[in-house]
């Protein structure tokens, strides 16, 4: 069986530009399209499969172009006995997680997303300590601040990130745009100006190693490089790489032209392999730590001759 939730939020750009009729409001339709995808990766976070979310433009209103949303989320029931108290609906506990605000103010005593970014000026906290009951302490500096363990996940999610900076510090780099608004009831319950939004760009995300391995392998070469840090292009016989030659000795006998190469030379080499995951994706990185021995191109048919 399933069950539906709604709630409604309202966001406000300000700005001369704005005000002054400058600025063609088209401008911002990439702030409109993440506003859907910052709901639908808070969501994943919350509920994974569970949930969807729909989100609705219920207004627009000029001048300091104001957008009202709709957020329509439509999951299990048991889903949203766990997830939201008796007098909450899921879809506006997600709201206040966020820090959209939620009215008549049942979650606006807990500090949302966007505060707690603004609270820590965009960085990293200082420490995390489990407090139980679904409570963590954020460390940061001198000062502490209690909240919901949902929403530190939310805050840690990078989908989450991304959809924060194009809802908020994108539009703000654009001249004549100068203030963000969370408002309720027509009044401003969160604000964020032009400097702060800087807070809300995405953090770069730590290169993290996943293979760290050593071994000896025969390459063909393919191209060579004589530049200081360039690479040389060498084939395993299966996969093209490239490495960089860390065997200073060998280097120097190329560079003295002790070492020639011909077409079909292979080099046995060790190798140190390593595969790290980055914000780009995956990313090998091959490094010839010594060249073991360097066997020339076959120029005669070898025969096996008899006493």
């Amino acid at each position: 069986m399933t069950d539906m939730s709604k709630a409604s939020f309202t966001v406000a750009y300000d700005g001369p530009a704005l005000r002054d009729h400058s600025m063609d409001v088209r401008a911002l339709a990439p702030a409109l399209l993440g506003f859907g995808q910052l709901i639908d990766a808070a969501n994943a976070v919350l509920n994974k499969e569970a949930a969807q979310t729909k989100i609705h433009v219920k207004a627009l209103e000029a001048g300091s172009f104001q957008i009202s949303f709709e957020v329509v989320q439509n999951f299990y029931e048991q889903v949203i006995n766990l997830f939201s108290g008796p007098d909450v609906s899921a879809a506006a506990n997600l709201l206040g997680i966020l820090g959209f605000g939620v009215k008549d103010g049942v979650v606006g005593a807990r500090l949302g997303v966007i505060s707690l970014i603004k609270w820590l000026r965009g960085r990293n906290p200082d420490s995390v300590h489990d407090l139980g009951n679904d409570m963590v302490r954020i460390q940061f500096g001198d000062n502490t601040l209690d909240v919901p363990i949902n929403t530190l996940r939310v805050l840690q999610s990078v989908p989450v990130r991304d959809a924060l900076q194009k809802v908020i510090e994108e539009p703000l780099k654009q001249d004549g745009i100068d203030k963000f608004e969370v408002r309720e009831n027509g009044r401003s319950v969160i604000s964020v100006n032009r400097e702060e939004s800087t807070w809300f760009s995405k953090p770069s995300l730590p290169e993290q190693i996943l293979v760290d391995d050593h071994r000896r392998g025969a390459f063909s070469i393919l191209s060579l490089a004589f530049k200081e840090d360039n690479k040389w292009r060498l084939h395993d016989g299966a996969n093209t790489i490239s490495a960089t030659i860390a065997d200073e000795d060998f280097i120097r006998r190329v560079d003295s032209n002790e070492v020639s190469f011909s077409k079909g030379d292979v080099l046995i080499c060790e190798v140190h392999l390593i595969q790290k995951r980055t914000e780009a994706g995956l990313k090998t990185e091959y490094t010839v730590e010594k060249v073991l021995d360097h066997i020339p191109g076959t120029q005669q048919i070898p025969l096996n001759f008899s006493d």
